[in-house]
């Protein structure tokens, strides 16, 4: 009976945790809304550092292995990351995300290239040149903004 007990609170405590790692986005990216379109002008960079040639379709548009975009223009307290996700439609590149609970969406992989799997390198997220004090599901809009995601090394 006792084995049965640990067995139920182990299965139990794999499904809370398992829940709680991030659930990897499906959907299909949705352009802005009316209410998102605005007068905000939010200004983009991509920065695949050495990596520029691995990218899907945006490796001819780089130079050293950068991108900046014509602006995409938002509404007050538009995310950064419906920015990211119509400007992905607008651009023609894919990014693949992970949602986690309580921190919202972690976009690990821009126009096919991926951060390692050891975290050894990531996609760092800036606001107006600074590394952003939230994730881009949770940095709302609300004046003239550059953003940026910079694939970073941490070795």
């Amino acid at each position: 009976m006792r084995n049965r007990q640990y067995t139920l609170v182990i299965g139990v405590i794999l499904i809370f945790t398992s829940a709680l790692a991030g659930c990897v986005q499906e959907t299909e990216p949705l352009p802005l809304t009316e209410e998102e379109i605005g007068e905000w002008s939010v200004v983009v960079t991509i920065d695949f550092a050495e990596r520029g040639n691995e990218t899907a379709n945006l490796e001819d548009r780089l130079t050293n292995g950068t991108i900046t975009f014509d602006p995409v223009m938002v509404s007050n307290n538009t995310s950064a990351y419906r920015v990211m996700e119509a400007l992905q439609l607008r651009e023609n590149f894919s990014i693949d995300v992970t949602y986690y609970v309580g921190m919202g969406a972690f976009i690990h992989t821009i126009d096919g290239v991926a951060g390692a799997a050891d975290y050894s390198t990531w996609w760092g997220f800036t606001e107006n040149g600074e590394m952003a004090s939230l994730g881009a599901s949770s940095l709302m809009i609300t004046s003239n903004t550059t953003l940026g995601w910079i694939l970073t090394d941490g070795s």
